[in-house]
């Protein structure tokens, strides 16, 4: 039997032509953040999120989006949104962090 948690999502960053990606998978939610989080600090943050193999997001996750997108921000640029579902589209649109990112589809 493993000790290691099945956690229903995951959360990785990547780089892709120079840009730092965060890459969500899954179902994201408080476990995966908090797993996230547990990793500890990483380098300046992401300039890009790539949503096409979420499938759900909570709160805290849609936290996490804001969170390690702000250095992109202050830097005055959009992060970019990468093919979101219609469903993790809709909730950013209803909570208003859509216009925080630049939609990519």
């Amino acid at each position: 039997m493993s000790d290691v948690q099945q956690l229903p999502g995951r959360i990785d960053l990547v780089e892709e032509g120079g840009v730092a990606v965060l890459t969500l998978r899954g179902e994201v939610d408080s476990s995966v953040v908090d797993a996230w989080d547990a990793a500890g600090p990483r380098a300046s943050g992401a300039g890009a999120v790539d949503l096409s193999a979420a499938t759900f997001l909570d709160g805290r996750a849609l936290r996490l989006l804001v969170r390690e997108t702000e250095h992109a921000r202050r830097g005055g640029a959009l992060p970019e949104l990468r093919r979101p579902s219609r469903t993790v589209r809709r909730m950013l649109e209803v909570t208003g962090a859509a216009r925080l990112f630049a939609a990519v589809c």
